[in-house]
């Protein structure tokens, strides 16, 4: 039970600073649109970039994990996350920093195929990923929050240097305390045929994406604009965002919890389809009471993530899992990427609420085919 803790442990750093990382953009947004001078859909680019990167990062991430352990996979993490502070920090342009998104999120894509599948081994696995997933969840809450009030107070490179430290001292964690459960693959494994119930889980996943990427990335730049407070517009934003996602971490523990009492894929339906008439509403809300929906909205969004993990655990071999993570991960992060100009576009020609109720198009299709997965499984 104790490597079982440690490896909780470093997991859940890892975690951590993937979203932390990722959320510090979406709080300053509003800084760089000044600093660069640059529009909308020049910001939507960087979001896109950032996420696309870390996409493509889980592809070749998956099948390292299977091949040479989660444990080496996870080194270069740490390490890649305290380059690319580095490089953030001395940016002194548009796109200087356009690459170090980039590398961010390259190197951050690679957490999430490693992270998973040695989450995977634990017992409880809905449990676990709950547990897993609240550390997500915490660095997305602390995320735009931190980044938000350190870029007001030390400026933006500065938030990602910190969290830099952070990942050096992650990495020593790493070498120092964590092993591996299971078992790695004999070879390097390059073809893998992927299962209908794989195939549709990652494909609700991916729309999922879509949606949860353009509220979470566009809804400090809509609390600006719509909540009223003494605040400077980057703390507002960020901390209003902030709040929603700490009541994420509630939904994450609900959404483990009920994967473990339920059969996950009647939950998968359900949290999936919750989503649609908030993404709604919010749309025509202002000041607090438009707070206080998005938190709902936050805590049943984030319900999905630890039923979609359980259940690619459920339909994969134990070996498999890193090739299966990593092309979930890279698929759901590549497609969601495209939130990002998708979201700058509309928020540009129209305004920043419409962007909302638009991801409603991707979830429904994502109802659809959580539905064939019932009646597949």
């Amino acid at each position: 039970m104790s490597q079982l803790r440690n490896n909780i442990i470093i997991t859940s750093i890892g975690h951590f600073l993937v979203h932390s990382m990722i959320m510090i953009l979406p709080a300053i947004l509003v800084i760089l649109e000044k600093e660069f001078s640059v529009s909308l859909v020049q910001l939507g680019q960087l979001v896109t970039i950032q996420i696309l990167f870390l996409g493509l990062g889980g592809f070749p991430a998956g099948i390292l994990a299977d091949r040479f352990g989660s444990r080496i996979v996870l080194m270069v993490y740490f390490s890649g996350l305290v380059i690319s502070s580095l490089w953030l920090y001395f940016s002194t342009s548009f796109y200087m920093a356009a690459i170090g998104l980039g590398f961010l999120g390259l190197v951050t894509g690679l957490y999430h195929p490693a992270g998973l599948k040695m989450v995977s081994h634990s017992p409880n696995v809905s449990r676990y990923m709950g547990y897993h997933g609240v550390s997500g969840s915490l660095g997305l809450a602390t995320g735009p929050i931190y980044g938000a009030w350190m870029a007001n107070w030390q400026g933006w490179r500065t938030a990602y240097l910190l969290l830099g430290g952070l990942a050096l001292l992650g990495l020593i964690f790493l070498l120092l305390y964590l092993r591996e459960p299971g078992s790695k693959q004999d070879k390097l494994k390059l073809k893998f045929t992927f299962s209908k119930p794989q195939i549709i889980i990652i494909g609700v996943a991916a729309l999922w994406s879509l949606a949860h990427h353009g509220l979470f990335n566009f809804l400090p730049y809509y609390f600006k604009e719509s909540v009223q407070t003494p605040w400077t517009a980057v703390v507002i934003s960020g901390s209003l965002t902030g709040f929603v996602l700490i009541l994420g971490i509630i939904g994450q523990l609900m959404g483990g919890k009920l994967g473990d009492h339920f059969q996950r894929k009647n939950v998968y339906i359900w949290v999936v389809g919750l989503n649609i008439p908030f993404l709604i509403i919010i749309a025509f809300l202002n000041g607090w009471i438009l707070v206080g929906i998005a938190g709902i909205l936050g805590a049943v969004n984030f319900m999905f993530q630890p039923i979609h993990n359980s259940l690619l655990a459920d339909v994969t071999a134990s070996n498999d899992r890193g090739i299966v993570y990593g092309f979930s991960a890279g698929i759901s992060f590549a497609i969601g990427s495209l939130a990002g100009i998708i979201g700058g576009y509309i928020g540009d020609i129209y305004s920043i609420n419409h962007i909302f109720p638009s991801m409603v198009i991707f979830l429904i299709p994502a109802v659809f085919l959580a539905i064939v997965l019932k009646k597949t499984l």
